[in-house]
């Protein structure tokens, strides 16, 4: 997916702090953390910060596939 730096600053414009959801996938299989150590890291290009434990098996499958997504939920999603 491509995001344009305008949209990215905004979308981390709204992020004050908070839990997201970091999620990934390994042979079909969907994975994911809750995580809180999230940040931007650049514009251009636009990347974000994510730290996530070695130790966990999300890590290892990051790793391996280099594939993650950042979920930001809202408070109607507070269940999640």
């Amino acid at each position: 997916m491509v995001i344009d730096s305008e949209s990215f600053r905004a979308a981390m414009a709204h992020w004050a702090s908070g839990v997201t959801v970091v999620t990934t996938v390994h042979e079909g299989q969907k994975i994911g953390i809750t995580a809180s150590s999230f940040s931007s890291v650049s514009l251009e290009p636009p990347r974000v910060l994510v730290c996530v434990a070695k130790r966990l098996y999300t890590h290892k499958v990051i790793e391996a596939t280099g594939i993650f997504a950042v979920n930001i939920l809202s408070d109607a999603q507070q269940e999640m």
